[in-house]
C-alpha cells in the first residue's frame, strides 16, 4: 500500500516537473483520449469574433483597453463534443504600455484565462495553456 502510494506521488512529480498530464483523471488525459484536434485560425473573420469575445469578457471584468495583434491563435475542437476552445498570444492596450498577453477561451462554459508573463511564443506553448486552463465543456 505504501508503495503504490509513493509510486503514484513520483509519478505525479515527475508529470509536474515535465509539464505533462499522464494521470487517468486528468484535464489532458481526459482530452487526448476523447479526440482532441488542434488547427491554427487562418480565417480573417473567425479570428476577428475570438478577438471580440476576449475582449468582452476583459470588460466583465473591468480591464477596459483593446486586444489586438493576435497569433499563434489556434482552435481546438473535441471529437465527442460539440464545444471548442481558442488560444493565442494577443497584445493588450488598457491605456498604459501595450503588454502581450497568452488567453484562452472555451467557448461554451466561458472559462476566460490570461497569461501576463512567464510563457514562450510558440505554438506548443499556446495548445498546452489551452488544452489546461481552457479545456471543452469547462
Amino acid at each position: 500500500m505504501l508503495n503504490d502510494s509513493i509510486r503514484y506521488l513520483t509519478l505525479a512529480m515527475t508529470c509536474a516537473i515535465a509539464g505533462i498530464a499522464l494521470l487517468p483523471n486528468s484535464v489532458v488525459a481526459r482530452e487526448l483520449q476523447s479526440g482532441m484536434n488542434s488547427h491554427p485560425v487562418n480565417d480573417p473573420a473567425e479570428a476577428e469574433r475570438a478577438r471580440m469575445q476576449w475582449e468582452d469578457g476583459f470588460a466583465r471584468l473591468g480591464m477596459k483597453g483593446r486586444i489586438s495583434n493576435c497569433r499563434l491563435m489556434l482552435r481546438i475542437s473535441y471529437d465527442d463534443m460539440k464545444d471548442e476552445s481558442y488560444g493565442a498570444v494577443c497584445s493588450f492596450d488598457g491605456g498604459n504600455q501595450p503588454r502581450d498577453l497568452l488567453i484562452c477561451d472555451d467557448t461554451l462554459i466561458g472559462n476566460l484565462t490570461i497569461k501576463a508573463w512567464g510563457y514562450g511564443e510558440t505554438e506548443a506553448t499556446v495548445l498546452s495553456f489551452t488544452q489546461v486552463n481552457c479545456p471543452g465543456g469547462g
